[in-house]
């Protein structure tokens, strides 16, 4: 008896789930994969990676590592990607956030270095601690990449 009267509630269940849009798994979000706070920032690739050098010193000096052990070829290409990215306005960074979200081999360093824009683009809280200060370092500080 308690069988049959569930079996109308999954029925229920089951309708409102074929009726409802579906869901990409892929799509991007205002924080994935690109925190919204990077997309609208207008600070500049080393201004954020001053911010972080000094308000998430860890992340940064594993970021660093990483970059440092990467050849020069795949380093140059890291620093022209993300260069690339800040050169755009919001609406094309978030245009860049979605195709990144539904296509992972869009990424040209994907295969190279799959973390190669990790300080900019994968965390949140790190987004939310450099963007609040990045204003107040100079743009272009090319010696940040020298650590």
């Amino acid at each position: 008896m308690a069988g049959m009267r569930i079996l109308p509630g999954l029925a229920v269940l089951a309708s409102a789930a074929l009726l409802a849009p579906p869901i990409a798994a892929a799509d991007a979000t205002d924080d994935y994969p690109i925190p919204h706070r990077m997309i609208i920032t207008a600070c500049d690739a080393e201004q954020i990676m001053a911010a972080a050098r000094d308000v998430e010193p860890v992340y940064y000096e594993r970021y660093m590592i990483d970059y440092k052990n990467k050849p020069a070829d795949v380093q140059r290409a890291a620093q022209d990607y993300i260069h690339g990215f800040f050169a755009k306005n919001a609406a094309d960074r978030r245009a860049w956030s979605e195709v990144l979200a539904t296509s992972f081999f869009s990424d040209p360093l994907a295969f190279q270095w799959p973390n190669h824009a990790k300080l900019w683009f994968n965390n949140k809280g790190v987004a939310a601690n450099t963007t609040d200060i990045c204003m107040n370092y100079p743009p272009g500080d090319m010696s940040l990449w020298s650590w």
